[in-house]
């Protein structure tokens, strides 16, 4: 068997079923990942240095290695990127621009509520080491609940079909493997602007779906976009035939091109977008939620690797 590394990171909303809850003993079997249209940079409520802060553009992508791409595919890979060290490129890009994804592992589709995964509260949450149990828990994500108590997530965009024109660019529905954190921040963060102010650890900046197959892993992908629909298969083999790692993201594109992403302060206050999910919608000049680290930069200058996912 050969064993699929589905990473999510950048500014994704994991939908539960039933909903997240780091208390309950009650756990997801399904979650519905969706990636919005931040497409154009715009300003953000938050201001540093008596300026509004501004969100970059954010691209929903897949990456995934070109040694593993399998013939039978008939979607290819809109850019290619990361050059070796002849200056062969290494990486395929599909940018997801309207996109309803679904995954099957060899041809099949994905079962019915087999999603596994963890909330448990890790022993010492301020721990440097954790164990591996203490590092997947899901209990690191920032969720809804912390941001908007009192409001809900508006069922519209989970719903509604991606396109091109929509509010959600791309959407995918994992309901087989192991869902874990895969990446941390370095330090504690709070939440500023949010309702609640009870929120105060280390954040999640990735997760992870592990889940075995035998040869071969689908995407469908079925195309929303200028009022035509269209569905293309992308096949991958694991050339080395024990794993493939394949990444989803919304987020610049910096490191795509060649940028360093510690070139510059990452803008932490890009949580607020997510408050365009949530009904009732917020008031006029009404605080938005955003993560602030609490304790001083690392020396890399970043706050964060990447920006935060959230879950519901």
């Amino acid at each position: 068997m050969s064993m699929l590394r589905l990473s999510f990171s950048g500014l994704c909303t994991f939908v539960f079923d039933p909903p997240l809850s780091k208390t309950s003993s009650a756990l997801p079997k399904k979650a519905t990942v969706l990636l919005q249209r931040l497409t154009r940079a715009r300003a953000l409520r938050n201001e540093s240095n008596l300026k509004p802060e501004v969100l970059d553009q954010h691209f929903p992508l897949l990456e995934f290695d070109l040694k593993d791409w399998n013939p039978e595919s008939t979607r290819m890979a809109d850019f290619h990127c990361f050059p070796d060290a002849t200056g062969r490129m290494t990486k395929g890009v599909c940018v997801l621009n309207g996109e309803d994804l679904k995954l099957s592992l060899d041809g099949r589709g994905m079962k019915t509520g087999a999603l596994q995964l963890s909330t448990a509260r890790p022993l010492d949450p301020s721990a440097t080491a954790l164990s591996p149990a203490d590092q997947e828990t899901l209990w690191w994500m920032a969720t809804f609940g912390e941001a908007f108590p009192d409001r809900a997530l508006n069922p519209v965009f989970r719903n509604t079909v991606p396109g091109s024109n929509q509010p959600v660019l791309a959407r995918i529905e994992l309901t087989e493997g192991r869902l874990k954190t895969r990446e941390l921040t370095d330090f504690t963060y709070t939440m500023v602007g949010a309702q609640t102010s009870g929120f105060s650890q280390r954040v999640a900046v990735s997760f992870e779906l592990e889940a075995d197959f035998g040869s071969k892993v689908i995407f469908e992908m079925t195309a929303n976009r200028n009022g035509r629909t269209a569905t293309s298969v992308l096949v991958l083999t694991p050339k080395d035939g024990t794993s493939l790692e394949i990444g989803i993201s919304n987020m610049e594109i910096d490191r795509f091109i060649g940028l360093d992403p510690a070139a510059g302060p990452r803008v932490e206050a890009d949580y607020e977008v997510y408050a365009d999910l949530v009904t009732p919608p917020l008031r006029a000049g009404q605080p938005l939620p955003s993560l602030r680290q609490a304790g001083p930069g690392n020396a890399s200058g970043m706050g964060v690797s990447s920006c935060a996912p959230w879950g519901w």
